[in-house]
């Protein structure tokens, strides 16, 4: 029965654990899950991490190349995001060239990093208008 109302009424399902000031799996609201990272589990990229936050798995790997800045941005370096959601994921997603959600989702990463300017993009350059990084953050 709960597992019906859970789909049916979502939001009435964590309306009713917020009364009792619980989560649907019986934490505290103001209990996290148990977080895991792991640093280096990808050999062949430049940088990774494997992220465990309860039952959720994330695994980030970068590659840096040098490159030629964009037109648009001499000067400057660029990162491109993306996010791969293979099968294993979840069974709604598919094999092949990534998908309508894979790609919002590395356009809006790459929007968020772009608007926070946490990460200079001139820093990424190696000498002005001549050769510039390229991060591919997967």
């Amino acid at each position: 029965m709960a597992a019906g109302f859970k789909i049916a009424e979502p939001l009435e399902y964590h309306r009713s654990f917020l009364k009792e000031n619980c989560r649907p799996d019986g934490r505290e609201l103001s209990e996290f899950r148990t977080t895991t990272l792991n640093i280096g589990s990808i050999s062949t990229a430049d940088g990774s991490a494997l992220v465990k936050v309860g039952n959720t798995t994330v695994m980030c790997g970068i590659k840096v190349e040098l490159t030629n800045p964009l037109v648009e941005a001499p000067g400057k370096g660029f990162i491109v995001p993306n996010v791969d959601l293979p099968p294993l994921c979840s069974s709604r997603f598919r094999p092949g060239p990534p998908g309508e959600q894979a790609q919002a989702a590395s356009q809006f990463i790459a929007d968020v990093i772009e608007s926070s300017e946490v990460i200079q993009t001139e820093d990424l350059a190696l000498k002005e208008e001549s050769s510039a990084g390229c991060s591919t953050v997967t």
